[in-house]
């Protein structure tokens, strides 16, 4: 641990976060970063995607968490922890009766998807689908938005697992998806080439919590 006597006394650290990022794994890092380095003060920006690649560069931010890997040569970009996506259902749904399901067993339902839940595989395979099966696709705001649209039975959602299980008190049960995998992977991105100690041992405590995560 640092002390508020050391030459890193008063840092503030400017953190971005894009939508989709906030989880338990995140509040894991911030409860270690703040109980190992309480001397220094991170400031939250909640910000898009975009703007947090555009923050990074204009020196805004110091550091910036998102669903999203830049190929950006002037950003450090490093995968933490990955999260599977599932199914949320509402109660005395059709479907709840199998322990796990595909993508195409949905479709003749509603299916509430949240963009900013980045996830390649699923982003590839959805566009692929009939176009009938298309007008089923329903893009919402929010995981919230997400839990009151199945928790009402107008249909299900494909969001992260653990958000779903953290919402049952909706009303909502969970099942895998097994043509998968559907995953999204927090990213941490900084600027490369800056020495920048507080956000190399930032990266140093994300890691860490990246490894513990269950998977």
């Amino acid at each position: 641990m640092h002390h508020a006597t050391s030459q890193f006394s008063f840092s503030n650290f400017r953190l971005a976060i894009a939508p989709g990022v906030p989880s338990s794994h995140l509040s894991a890092l911030l409860a270690l970063q703040r109980a190992e380095e309480p001397e220094v003060t991170i400031s939250f920006h909640e910000v898009t995607a975009d703007d947090l690649i555009a923050g990074l560069r204009e020196g805004r931010y110091d550091a910036g968490m998102t669903l999203e890997g830049s190929s950006d040569p002037s950003l450090k970009s490093q995968p933490l922890w990955t999260e599977n996506l599932a199914v949320a259902m509402p109660l005395r749904f059709p479907l709840l009766d199998q322990a796990k399901l595909t993508i195409a067993e949905l479709l003749d339902y509603s299916v509430f998807r949240w963009p900013a839940e980045n996830c390649p595989l699923l982003d590839q395979r959805l566009p692929s689908l009939p176009a009938v099966s298309q007008q089923n696709i329903q893009r919402v705001s929010s995981f919230e938005m997400i839990a009151l649209w199945v928790a009402a039975g107008y249909g299900v959602g494909v969001s992260a697992q653990s958000r779903i299980e953290h919402a049952q008190g909706w009303g909502i049960h969970t099942r895998p998806l097994s043509d998968g995998p559907y995953e999204i992977v927090t990213h941490l991105q900084r600027p490369c080439g800056q020495a920048d100690v507080v956000s190399e041992r930032f990266e140093r405590r994300a890691l860490q919590v990246a490894k513990n995560a269950p998977t």
